[in-house]
């Protein structure tokens, strides 16, 4: 409940970035509770797939009146399925920051591996700059102390990284746009796949 207002606007700010998109296969990896797509679903997005490694918080996602909207799939994020090209949009919100480095290359990897040709990869992360409030280093802080050691512990090591600049690899993703939210301590970032150069 303390956190439902500050994650409810960052849903809807993707919600309205992804408005163009209602037909394309969209899958959210580490999708948790299943919140984020739980607003597309109410907002008649058509091809909805929720994965995360975790059984009950899977349990909580199949909890929606849009159930029947919505694929879910209790897999490792790292490691899927699906073969190669399988969706046109992924979505990871909240997931990378709390990983060790391999695994969050790991991640990245199988993104890219599953996104289509141009596919679209839609990042929802903590990002913190020069133009960061105090305010929201000190409160985000806080909340991933409240994580646990382990859990902390890649957040800062994510954060001392420099975030997705150090992961995501040029040649493999573009960035197309990106929006600050949380008094610029969180950032919503669009990148387009880049298929190999030959």
């Amino acid at each position: 409940p303390l956190l439902y207002i500050f994650l409810d606007r960052i849903r809807k700010t993707v919600l309205e970035d992804l408005k163009d998109y209602k037909e394309a296969s969209i899958i959210d990896l580490c999708c948790g509770t299943g919140n984020q797509l739980k607003i597309l679903a109410e907002h008649n997005f058509k091809s909805l797939h929720c994965l995360d490694i975790s059984s009950s918080m899977l349990h909580i996602a199949r909890k929606t009146k849009n159930v029947n909207a919505i694929k879910f799939y209790n897999e490792d994020a790292t490691n899927t399925s699906f073969e190669n090209e399988s969706f046109d949009i992924a979505i990871i919100s909240f997931a990378i920051h709390e990983k060790d480095r391999d695994t969050q290359e790991k991640f990245l990897e199988e993104a890219y591996r599953i996104l289509k040709k141009d596919g679209l990869l839609l990042i929802v992360d903590y990002e913190f700059d020069k133009k960061t409030s105090k305010l929201s280093k000190w409160l985000i802080t806080f909340i991933e102390r409240l994580a646990g050691m382990e859990h902390y512990t890649n957040f800062k090591s994510y954060t001392k990284n420099n975030g997705l600049f150090s992961l995501l690899n040029k040649d493999k993703f573009k960035l197309m746009k990106q929006k600050k939210r949380s008094l610029n301590g969180v950032a919503i970032s669009t990148y387009r796949k880049n298929e190999p150069s030959i």
